[in-house]
């Protein structure tokens, strides 16, 4: 940024310079004029009448011509052309004050300029200071996205992972209680009747022969999200699930829902619980349901099963 100098004010101090030694000179010329302003009188006595000029009169006279032609030598060496220099000022003192008062509006004029320039300046700075704070803000910006998105990669949560989240408006359905051992269990149906009634779209087999809904555990969804090469453990909910536990020809199976088994057309999440296999369908189909054994509270999985795509 340019900043402003003395150098469009020298004029003006010379100017002022030159008024304030004018003023005072021009004065004393007035007030003290050559020869301390006085006349230097004839104390030449006057010749009496009838007697002529002696000797000493003439030597008075003579002294007072040399005294007079050394004050002129001297008024010479100090003026201009036998003319005093505080007579000059005096004379030429209108000349001077107009001189001055020329140099002071250009001076006036170059400051008025030199002000215009700066308040430019001014605002250029200031333009460029609100447009560095809009690039600020925006890299404030980008910054957070970048780190939210890096928080959601390292950190994934388990509705992100659900492969089709369970509609609020479905009602839930109670946990079927597997029955007493003292009490006959229900028809067995073979694990190929329930395959089929699934890729079918017959709901109700499968449903009857469910004793349970699951769904993977938050600790198997870290972990295959993580890239880790675990068995992969299921726990009952309440309502809601994605998958079925349904005990078929003595062993649990794990059999996807309608609406998961639908959700694999979109997206196969690896999740090790099925293998995914390329066919001529028309929609997915499942091929074998996955092998599940108890392990405390939980269910993991024996053997994945597979699952045909389209």
């Amino acid at each position: 940024m340019k900043t402003l100098t003395l150098k469009p004010l020298k004029p003006l101090l010379f100017s002022l310079v030159l008024l304030i030694a004018t003023v005072p000179t021009a004065i004393r010329a007035v007030a003290n004029p050559p020869n301390g302003g006085e006349t230097i009188p004839d104390t030449t006595p006057a010749p009496k009448a009838g007697m002529g000029i002696t000797d000493g009169q003439m030597d008075e006279l003579e002294g007072r011509i040399t005294e007079l032609e050394r004050e002129n030598i001297a008024a010479e060496e100090s003026g201009f052309f036998g003319i005093s220099w505080g007579l000059l000022l005096k004379a030429g003192s209108p000349l001077l004050g107009l001189i001055s008062l020329l140099l002071a509006l250009v001076a006036l004029s170059r400051v008025k300029q030199q002000r215009e320039e700066v308040m430019k300046l001014k605002g250029r700075y200031q333009n460029l200071l609100t447009r560095l704070g809009g690039v600020e803000v925006q890299m404030e910006q980008e910054r957070m996205i970048i780190r939210n998105q890096a928080i959601a990669i390292s950190a994934p949560t388990t509705l992100a992972s659900t492969p089709t989240p369970t509609p609020p408006t479905q009602p839930s359905r109670p946990i079927a209680q597997p029955a007493p051992e003292t009490n006959p269990g229900p028809e067995p149906i073979s694990k190929a009747t329930l395959i089929s009634a699934l890729n079918t779209g017959d709901r109700q087999p499968i449903r009857t022969a469910a004793s349970a809904e699951l769904n993977i555990t938050s600790e198997s969804e870290n972990a295959l999200a993580m890239g880790k090469a675990i068995a992969t453990e299921l726990e009952e909910v309440a309502g809601g699930g994605s998958y079925w536990l349904i005990a078929a020809e003595g062993q649990d199976w794990l059999f996807p829902t309608d609406r998961t088994l639908r959700g694999f057309a979109a997206a196969q999440p690896s999740k090790g619980l099925f293998h995914y296999e390329q066919q001529t369908i028309a929609q997915p189909k499942l091929i074998d349901p996955a092998l599940l054994e108890k392990c405390g509270t939980c269910w993991r999985i024996k053997a994945m099963g597979r699952i045909a795509m389209p």
